[in-house]
């Protein structure tokens, strides 16, 4: 058995490296988009910010024709349904998702985290957007109604609502940037749930100091110590996305001019303390601030960021780990960890995505072709650690249907949790949707 098992890894592994090959051949001479240079016309810039899938796809329900696609651009559509039909599969009928799984154990993951579940349903309302799914969005809508049963008013200001779980079972402002994030990319939220989400970013805004940071802590602690010591690299980055994408429906100057302060803590805070989770959060929000208002500070601060995260990606095809090319290395004390790169790589992809529509509004070609570049070898290895029916065919056929479309956690862990699939949908879809 050890040994079929030997002879069944060696053939996607011998796949992968042919595949990095030539995806490192294809990068070399890609042709820039004509919207990208700066001579280039209003109307090819605006026709060409939808991505491939949306322009095909129109936000109808009508799948796109991937004959119009390029191999790239199809392999990720498909990978990018395989994750957002595994997300839906693991939804239950409580409207909560299935935390994940031990396949070789065949048993659930403990854990379950109200953030990680804040997360998948945002990421299934992004891709009924990006598919135009009803199924998927009428999923995410259940798990956002079942989630916010968990909310209530704030007694301090009846304007805001926050969780009414304890602090210490879940961070309040990442579950109130989540949860606007989640309502704000459903197709069609509705005046109920954008009331809410108003509510919630009124909460956000009261969280916010006079030097611009946000209060990620409870009202008894700061939570910048203990268990929460690393929650600056995460909450305050979602709750000021949240801020930025809860424009689309109910526009704020209030909400600009908080990300606008912030911006001006956190970007010397990051220059001091250089951190890799950090980049992909702040990233997604100054980009919306800096497509909604031009303002070259939050260009210069994405591009600061995401020029260091790029230094950190696997580039170059190493025979002695051929999967490990377009992953990134591991940031510990402040030095790169020459470790094996896991799924949180989809994570930075996402932020690259982020910093290629920046780059593209800019007419900043070099920056564009170096992020687009590094979006692309980062999503190929993403979609390496995705169960698909080639990689499955060991599992019994009755718990198959667990797995396939999910992501686990690395080349040598393939426990599942919903957060992984999350991060690779999304990035798939920024890519699908908003690069082109």
């Amino acid at each position: 058995m050890r040994i079929r098992m030997a002879w069944f890894v060696c053939l996607p592994v011998a796949g992968a490296v042919g595949f990095a090959v030539l995806s490192l051949s294809r990068g070399q001479d890609r042709p820039v988009s004509p919207a990208l240079s700066p001579a280039g016309s209003a109307t090819q810039a605006q026709g060409a910010s939808k991505g491939p899938v949306a322009a095909l796809a129109g936000g109808s329900n009508k799948p796109a024709d991937l004959g119009k696609l390029s191999l790239l651009q199809r392999q990720m559509y498909q990978s990018a349904r395989r994750g957002a039909d595994w997300l839906r599969r693991a939804n239950r009928a409580d409207g909560r998702f299935n935390y994940g799984y031990v396949p070789d154990l065949g048993v659930g993951l403990e854990g379950d985290h109200y953030l990680r579940q804040a997360g998948a349903a945002f990421a299934l309302a992004r891709a009924a957007r990006l598919f135009g799914d009803e199924g998927y969005a009428a999923v995410a809508r259940q798990a956002l109604l079942s989630l916010l049963l968990d909310t209530m008013p704030d007694s301090k200001n009846p304007r805001a609502r926050y969780t009414s779980l304890p602090p210490a079972a879940v961070n309040r402002l990442a579950a109130a940037g989540l949860l606007v994030l989640a309502i704000n990319e459903l197709p069609s939220p509705g005046a109920d749930l954008l009331e809410q989400s108003e509510q919630l970013c009124a909460f956000i805004g009261g969280r916010q100091r006079a030097d611009g940071s946000l209060d990620y802590g409870d009202d008894s602690a700061d939570a910048r110590g203990g268990a929460e010591a690393d929650g600056i690299n995460y909450y305050p980055g979602e709750a000021l996305y949240a801020l930025m994408r809860s424009q689309r429906y109910r526009p704020a100057a209030w909400k600009t001019a908080a990300v606008r302060k912030a911006l001006a803590h956190y970007q010397p805070w990051w220059r001091a303390h250089k951190n890799m989770t950090f980049v992909p959060w702040q990233t997604a929000a100054y980009t919306e601030a800096y497509l909604l208002t031009k303002e070259q500070p939050f260009a210069d601060c994405v591009n600061e960021m995401t020029d260091w995260v790029c230094d950190q990606q696997y580039t170059l095809l190493d025979p002695r780990h051929p999967l490990w090319v377009g992953g990134f290395m591991g940031w510990v004390d402040g030095q790169q960890a020459g470790a094996p790169p896991q799924i949180g790589s989809a994570a930075y992809a996402e932020g690259l995505a982020d910093a290629c529509r920046v780059a593209r509004q800019a007419a900043d070609v070099q920056r564009y072709q170096r992020y687009h570049d590094a979006l692309e070898r980062c999503l190929q290895f993403v979609t390496t650690l995705q169960y698909t029916e080639a990689n499955t065919r060991h599992f019994a056929d009755w718990y198959r249907p667990v797995l396939l479309g999910a992501f686990y956690a690395s080349h040598q862990d393939g426990t599942l949790r919903i957060d992984y699939t999350q991060h690779a949908v999304c990035a798939l879809a920024a890519y699908l949707s908003d690069v082109p």
